[in-house]
């Protein structure tokens, strides 16, 4: 079974964090139609025991709800805790990884674990300079890193 959502903000809502597309500072441009600053697609399949999320898009304050949403699901329907796939994530800000700890936090109350694979360039980023990047690693056994199998 697959869960897919898509977050596009409310018309006339917008970040304050990026430029308006298309047009100069101050001068609105009428010839391009708005773009939605910030669309979010996800798909979650089971794994053996475990969830698998794939967030694809951009994760900020205006979408991180939905991801959130998706991700607590996964953990509810899994029987060891969430992998989640960041490969093909292109912003990630404080709002994603706060949804992201708070899962993390959730999970381990429920003695389950949130593994990140894959990070992008973008969200990698923002987990190694929080320092956060090594509460969302597989769990070593024995000195071996146990990585979970992936989609074929």
């Amino acid at each position: 079974m697959h869960a897919r959502d898509i977050s596009v903000p409310e018309p006339g809502h917008r970040s304050p964090y990026r430029p308006v597309i298309g047009a100069a500072p101050g001068i609105p441009d009428s010839s391009t139609p708005p773009i939605p600053s910030s669309i979010l697609l996800t798909d979650s399949y089971p794994e053996g025991p475990r969830k698998v999320v794939v967030v694809n898009g951009e994760v900020d304050y205006e979408t991180a709800p939905v991801m959130s949403a998706v991700l607590r699901n996964a953990l509810r329907d899994s029987a060891e805790g969430v992998d989640v796939d960041l490969s093909a994530v292109r912003f990630w800000d404080c709002a994603a990884l706060n949804a992201l700890l708070r899962l993390r936090r959730e999970a381990l109350a429920h003695g389950k674990t949130v593994i990140v694979r894959s990070p992008s360039r973008t969200a990698g980023r923002v987990l190694d300079l929080t320092g956060t990047a090594r509460l969302f690693r597989p769990p070593v056994f024995e000195g071996r890193a146990v990585t979970p199998p992936s989609r074929p």
